[in-house]
């Protein structure tokens, strides 16, 4: 019953695109684990968007997201520590962000400075679409990658929190959209 109820929240959710190569890799942040860890959520990211750069789907990679929850740093850093470890040089970093609105608001101006415009955004796949809307919202040409082995996927009560957080999220932006930038 919950997997079924969770498969009908996701549907209108998640995004599955062609993998195409673009300029440039977007890793969202998410709250990092105890002891400033990497939690389950961003260490799938990191090696989605490693699998991607190795892929060869973009030539940037960029690792967004601020201080939260307490943490003693940096998701980003966090994300760029790990992103380095998987064998992806050169990482962008992009640490004030504390929200996905911040994320593109903050990453956009990084990435066109170094003349780059569309982008992968790696997340888990109840939040793309939400992502790829705040991304285009600043002038990106956003596109999600699925992350077909998603946690989402196999832990299906956690799952349902985080739907019901990305519905109530969707409500708060249709309800008063972001100020373009």
């Amino acid at each position: 019953m919950l997997d079924r109820l969770a498969s009908l929240l996701e549907k209108p959710l998640v995004i599955r695109e062609p993998l195409a190569t673009l300029d440039a890799i977007v890793v969202l942040g998410a709250p990092l684990g105890p002891g400033d860890s990497l939690s389950p959520l961003v260490a799938e990211r990191c090696a989605a968007a490693a699998a991607l750069w190795h892929a060869g789907a973009a030539r940037y990679v960029v690792a967004t997201g601020g201080t939260t929850r307490g943490a003693g740093r940096a998701e980003a850093d966090a994300m760029a520590e790990a992103l380095h470890d998987l064998g992806v040089p050169g990482v962008i970093v992009e640490r004030e962000s504390r929200t996905t609105l911040d994320n593109a608001r903050l990453t956009a101006p990084l990435l066109r400075a170094r003349g780059a415009r569309s982008v992968w955004l790696v997340t888990q796949p109840f939040h793309g679409r939400r992502s790829a809307r705040l991304f285009r919202g600043v002038g990106l040409d956003a596109h999600v990658w699925h992350i077909a082995d998603s946690i989402e996927y196999h832990d299906r009560r956690r799952a349902m929190r985080w739907l019901v957080r990305e519905y109530a999220a969707w409500a708060r932006l249709l309800v008063s959209p972001p100020v373009p930038s």
